[in-house]
């Protein structure tokens, strides 16, 4: 593959840009570098750090940089990238060394050697370098006398001596663990299980310890932590030890389990007790393990099959404060729902704990550890929604089971404590499938179906399966109530009241449109609704949508094919996203109105902002109106925002990378 030369390089920016870039390059600012043929991505630091991504297409140089440059050429990060690029490149095509005409046979020499000799290097080598004298310890089986705790300290001082100024240690900046963790799989080769066990438990725990001052963005720590705790419970795990043996690395794993401070932490630990406990004895000692840091849930309760007297009044709680008999349970939460618009998204649609990515992306995106600092809102989310509104609590926090602190755990953690009551009770859930224990496990739904939604659903699925809908009915019912959104289980009542009882399984559907724009609900609602009936309830929407969201309105008619209509409404509340989105369906019915209108909204959208992005933007808009007149009156307004921003050549130059 062939990477643009300096002097390429040189020809896509300002004599500045370049100037800036070469000091970058040379100061070596470009990390993260990866390159697949013809896309080059990297992170540059700056004053911040910045994303490059670049694609070479038919000799061309596609750029894009995550910094707010705003003027001709490539920016300084763009151009440090590719210098680094042309550096490696240059290497790569290099001469290759010789290859020697003889390969050194070490183990004909070892013999040729004397033991006295021998013993001379050896000695030379272990008092020079400690790491080799640690290993050399190892493997002949002697007890260095080191502990856990001494481990722990040497790691400690690792951390302290790659913090920066502002006391961190940098996103670039990744400690080496390979001293430690060699050396315990040399302990764990020879079988000195102890020892192996006592170094990994040590990176694990010292590198937990220190997380707070480590910005992780690369996840290299985190990483690092799953391979100790991963290591920790193969070693155990590979020796086939008797339930006995096995006890206290069951008790430790679990017990770290419970009071890691972060989410990921404690996956990790319940993996690593997933891999040690593989007999029934195993898992019902780890049972016994959790249930000494649970409160309300006890094992005797989940194995004897009884409920407490706790659960039994939550539930007559519950299943009163769901009573719909008179509708006003579900008329509270209409009226709730009936003042919220597309641009809030409000903390009670999140019921469950703490925002996570799959509340806001569906499980699309995957962040692997979260040891980088607070999470934005506006990284899952981008503009879809304006703000994060905090409204009134809901009843999920009724519930009486709760996680008592352990030894090794923070009173100041990253997981809230309800978050870590559901990765218990998760485990809980496990451990009596994997012990084939049916009716525990129905009790244990019995006590925690309202921690979670996913709780809900199992425990519901789990009753219709075994022909109980009555009951599953009353868990969904209950669930409904307590999380503000609950799509899934609102399915599931649709498939339950659909031959049980019609008037119900008709305001479940309209309830699955209104509040999580569920067509396919709308489009089964219809279906089984007279034309006077339907009638009534399509004004009844028009009326809400009308009130409350006009984009919603927009897509009513769009969905019934009304396109007319939709038009008129997008004149009426003009929004250009919306005029973006639903431009394909509704221009067909008069596209030259329609490109006046999106005309209209794009001039003072191209004034309103500056940067590169927002000049992409621009030009992804023109695209959507190409087509919609003719060439000559497309040309004739694209030269018009050239004109009106002349003094822009980023975004006449964005405008020329898209063609126009």
């Amino acid at each position: 593959m062939d990477y643009p030369t300096r002097d390429e390089i040189r020809s896509l920016c300002t004599d500045q840009s370049f100037e800036r870039g070469v000091n970058y390059y040379h100061q070596d600012r470009v990390q993260e570098l990866d390159i697949d043929g013809d896309e080059i991505r990297a992170t540059v630091r700056g004053s911040n750090y910045y994303d490059v991504a670049i694609d070479l297409v038919d000799d061309a140089v596609r750029s894009r940089c995550s910094c707010p440059y705003d003027y001709a050429g490539d920016c300084k990060h763009v151009v440090a990238v590719l210098l680094t690029v042309d550096d490696r490149d240059t290497e790569t095509v290099s001469d290759p060394e010789p290859e020697r005409d003889e390969t050194v046979d070490v183990e004909s020499l070892i013999e040729e050697t004397t033991p006295v000799d021998l013993r001379a290097f050896l000695l030379d080598i272990v008092s020079e370098d400690r790491d080799i004298r640690d290993r050399f310890v190892a493997f002949i089986g002697e007890d260095t006398g080191k502990t856990v705790y001494d481990y722990k300290q040497e790691i400690d001082r690792l951390f302290d001596d790659a913090v920066s100024r502002r006391g961190m240690v940098e996103h670039d900046t990744h400690i080496d663990f390979s001293q430690y963790t060699d050396l315990a799989e040399t302990h764990r080769e020879r079988g000195h299980v102890d020892t192996a066990t006592g170094i990994y438990r040590a990176v694990s725990e010292a590198i937990r310890e220190n997380l707070d001052r480590v910005d992780d963005s690369s996840g290299h720590y985190g990483r690092e932590l799953e391979r100790a705790i991963e290591s920790y419970a193969e070693t155990v795990a590979e020796q086939e030890f008797d339930h006995e043996r096995k006890q206290p690395s069951i008790q430790y794993l679990c017990a770290e389990f419970v009071g890691a401070d972060y989410g990921f932490a404690s996956d990790y630990y319940d993996n690593a007790l997933r891999t040690l406990c593989t007999t029934d004895a195993d898992l019902e000692y780890w049972l016994e393990q959790l249930d000494a840091h649970v409160s309300g849930v006890t094992l005797d309760v989940v194995l004897s099959g009884e409920l407490s007297s706790k659960a039994d009044v939550r539930q007559d709680v519950t299943a009163d404060s769901v009573d719909t008999s008179d509708g006003s349970a579900r008329d509270d939460e209409s009226t709730v729902h009936s003042e919220r618009t597309d641009d809030v998204l409000y903390v009670s649609d999140f019921t469950d704990g703490p925002l996570s990515t799959d509340d806001f992306t569906g499980g699309t995106l995957g962040v692997e550890h979260l040891a980088v600092g607070t999470l934005q809102f506006e990284y899952f989310v981008g503009d879809a929604f304006e703000k994060l509104r905090v409204d009134e609590p809901t009843t999920v926090e009724r519930h009486t089971a709760s996680v008592e602190p352990t030894e090794s755990g923070t009173t100041d953690t990253e997981i809230s404590s309800s978050l870590q009551k559901r990765r218990i009770f998760s485990t809980y859930v496990y451990i009596l499938e994997e012990l084939g224990d049916e009716d525990a496990l129905s009790q244990l739904y019995e006590e925690i179906y309202l921690e979670s939604k996913r709780f809900c659903e199992e425990y519901a699925r789990q009753l219709i399966n075994e022909g109980k809908q009555a009951r599953a009915i009353q868990v969904i019912e209950n669930g409904i109530h307590t999380f503000r959104s609950a799509r899934e289980l609102r399915w599931l009542a649709a498939d339950l009241y659909e031959n049980r009882d019609m008037d119900e399984y008709r305001d479940t559907l309209k309830q699955l449109f209104l509040d999580h724009t569920e067509w396919a609900a709308y489009d089964d609602l219809k279906s089984v609704c007279d034309d006077q009936e339907w009638q009534s309830i399509y004004e009844e929407f028009e009326q809400r949508f009308q009130r409350d969201d006009r984009k919603d309105l927009v897509a009513l008619y769009v969905h019934d094919d009304d396109l007319e209509k939709a038009f008129v409404e997008l004149r009426e509340n003009t929004n250009l996203s919306s005029v973006r989105q639903y431009r394909d369906p509704v221009a067909t019915t008069a596209p030259a109105e329609y490109f006046e209108l999106y005309r209209e909204l794009l001039v003072p959208f191209a004034a309103g902002d500056t940067g590169r992005r927002h000049y992409r933007d621009i030009a992804d808009h023109l695209e959507e109106m190409r087509g919609l007149v003719p060439e000559t009156r497309f040309e004739e307004f694209v030269d018009f925002l050239k004109d009106k921003h002349s003094n822009r050549p980023a975004f006449l130059d964005e405008l020329e990378k898209a063609g126009f």
